[in-house]
């Protein structure tokens, strides 16, 4: 516990000297040791938020709700006013965000966006192929860009909490009834047989008929990509967790196996399994440590008491490892958390850096571990 109280308070410090200096910004990566940030948020802002509403929750320190709230002009105005740049991520903006204002304080207008966002993201549901789409047509023409109007991604398994959500707010069961047919859709597609997992799957958006996977972050199509497979372990947990559906609990537990299966001796896995056991030039991603360090703890809540302290055990080891060789405690010029996450390798984009993403979950992680978090998915 004397550790865990260590890693908090190196949490807490280094979050509040970055609200400080970041205002209203919304941070993405690190270049140089120093935050870059994203005017909408990108599909990352909610991050940002909702690790400072982590640490409110672990301090009671009001000036953490405070830090998180001064961004939400830049989230409603995305959501109102700039709705062609939404996407499938509606859920990790808002979840962290408007939501978690609303469970920690009430507040009915963070209610109201929260729900919004909901609508926002049922309205891309395919009806004809039971899928959410991800990503919007970036380029009319393009090839790639295209096949968007069919895709889906697995980060969007974390992002149907707030769908969940949203019907047990409302009593309408739509939401739910969505996010349910998404992930049964993944389950027959974008999870393979051997419960590794593409990072995208094809469909034809017309006729909805399953067509292909293929990666867009990852090594190859038919690789494994280790922050993939994190989202699709901590995305069935949830999934579970809402619905009690079985069959959900097996897949997460199937795809959490694939995941330890495959870490390194430290337990923080390389970028992509391809790359297991290291290889020159090849890097290691922190970040999929991190979600998967924190969907470990979620995991733990929903099996038998036999199989609850590996998981939290190992959840454990996991963010101790990241916080003694990975994190920037003897860096304090570091904005970030976590060293070494691994954004975009493909196209050699965020390499070696801190994610916000990746930190937020180290200190869920963290708040997790010490029972101090009541609030998250």
């Amino acid at each position: 516990m004397e550790k865990l109280q260590e890693i908090k308070q190196f949490v807490l410090a280094k979050t509040k000297g970055n609200a400080l200096k970041f205002g209203d910004k919304l941070p993405h990566s690190t270049e140089q040791g120093k935050y870059t940030f994203m005017d909408n948020g990108f599909w990352v802002g909610g991050f940002w938020t909702g690790l400072n509403y982590l640490c409110y929750e672990m301090s009671k320190d009001s000036s953490y709700m405070e830090f998180a709230r001064s961004s939400n002009h830049r989230f409603t105005k995305r959501l109102y006013e700039d709705r062609q740049t939404t996407d499938h991520d509606l859920g990790f903006l808002f979840s962290l965000s408007s939501v978690a204002d609303y469970k920690l304080t009430n507040n009915q207008e963070a209610r109201k966006v929260g729900i919004d966002a909901a609508d926002e993201l049922i309205g891309r549901f395919h009806e004809v192929g039971q899928y959410i789409q991800a990503w919007n047509v970036w380029t009319p023409g393009d090839p790639f860009s295209e096949e968007n109007r069919g895709r889906i991604i697995i980060d969007c398994m974390y992002n149907l909490p707030l769908l969940f959500w949203a019907s047990e707010e409302t009593g309408d069961p739509k939401y739910k009834n969505v996010a349910i047919a998404q992930a049964e859709t993944c389950a027959k597609s974008i999870i393979r047989p051997d419960y590794t997992t593409y990072h995208t799957y094809i469909f034809d958006s017309e006729t909805g008929e399953p067509k292909y996977g293929k990666t867009f972050q990852g090594h190859a199509d038919e690789s494994c990509w280790s922050r993939g497979q994190a989202w699709a372990l901590g995305g069935y947990t949830h999934a579970y967790r809402y619905t009690g559906n079985m069959a959900y609990l097996k897949i997460a537990k199937q795809c959490a196996q694939v995941f330890i299966d495959r870490l390194e001796e430290d337990l923080i896995p390389m970028w992509d399994f391809t790359f297991q056991g290291g290889k020159e030039g090849e890097t290691r991603d922190t970040s999929a440590a991190a979600i998967a360090a924190a969907s470990f703890l979620e995991l733990a809540k929903h099996v038998p008491a036999a199989e609850q302290a590996y998981y939290h055990d190992l959840a454990k080891r996991i963010v101790f490892n990241l916080y003694e060789f990975y994190s920037t405690k003897n860096d304090p010029e570091n904005e970030g958390l976590l060293k070494e996450a691994t954004a975009h390798k493909p196209k050699n984009s965020g390499i070696n850096v801190s994610l916000i993403y990746g930190d937020y979950y180290f200190a869920e992680a963290v708040a997790r571990l010490l029972n101090e978090t009541v609030v998250y998915w």
